[in-house]
């Protein structure tokens, strides 16, 4: 008896790219800039204290750019990450920390806690960005976080956040950025008037046709910058100040900032605060 032969296997179909994709890479290119948050800490403190910061605490740190480009940024500079994500922690040493050699990574501690537990060591500069803190949706909890960095702060330090506001903050929809290899996809899917809750994703989108859905979620309270200030004050911040960033004539930021008297509210608008310990 003649055997029969054997069937040829299907070709492998080629992985899409969103297939391919690392959500972490994707969201430091699409969401960060690590090196204008330095050089904005930089010359703010700079401003405020009359003297150059050295250490800093990144809360929320995620993959760690932010404390890289610190450490990166002078030989004598020192960062701490703190994130509740072993293995976004784990990531970033791997693929940012580790490569970045040894004498910047000796400077470079992270610690995977609740970053309302962690006061030491002290540092000049403490930050919250990426809208990060609005994980804490209630009042109680988010003075605790905050009465948390005033006290892992030096007696000069200076607690750095960024927040969000303006119409469009507060209805549901989507906004596309095009990164020419990705398209990053900012949906708003849910909002609460009378809690301020929202809830988030982040997609990305790719030119094959593939996408990255709900890459990131979130469920947040949007706080308010009137809000924020009285937190601040009451966790013991002596003084809290919003920068705005000018904007050309074509209405597009310029990286400079400045404390307005005054904003008139817009569509969307971004904006760092800083708290004077």
């Amino acid at each position: 008896m003649t055997a029969r032969p054997a069937k040829p296997k299907p070709a492998a179909r080629p992985k899409t790219q969103a297939a391919q994709a690392d959500k972490h890479a994707l969201y430091e290119r699409a969401v960060q800039d690590p090196a204008s948050d330095v050089k904005f800490f930089t010359r703010t403190y700079r401003k405020l204290r009359g003297a150059d910061p050295v250490s800093l605490r990144e809360d929320f740190c995620g993959t760690a750019v932010l404390c890289l480009a610190w450490a990166k940024s002078s030989g004598e500079r020192t960062a701490v990450g703190v994130d509740l994500s072993q293995e976004t922690i784990n990531w970033g040493l791997e693929h940012r920390i580790v490569p970045a050699g040894r004498e910047v990574a000796s400077r470079i501690s992270l610690l995977c806690a609740d970053v309302r537990e962690v006061k030491k060591p002290k540092v000049d500069v403490a930050c919250a960005l990426n809208f990060s803190y609005y994980c804490f949706k209630q009042r109680q909890d988010l003075l605790d976080y905050l009465r948390a960095v005033h006290a892992g702060l030096n007696k000069d330090g200076v607690f750095f956040m960024d927040l969000l506001g303006g119409t469009e903050a507060i209805i549901e929809g989507s906004v596309d950025n095009d990164h020419g290899e990705f398209i990053y996809r900012w949906e708003q899917a849910r909002f609460d008037a009378l809690t301020h809750d929202f809830l988030c994703h982040i997609h990305f989108l790719f030119p094959d046709g593939s996408k990255l859905l709900n890459a990131f979620t979130y469920d947040w309270r949007l706080w308010m910058a009137p809000e924020l200030r009285d937190l601040l004050l009451e966790a013991g911040f002596s003084r809290v100040h919003f920068y705005w960033e000018k904007t050309n004539a074509e209405g597009e930021g310029t990286g400079s900032f400045y404390e307005p008297d005054y904003v008139e509210n817009q569509e969307i608008w971004w904006t760092y605060l800083a708290a004077e310990r």
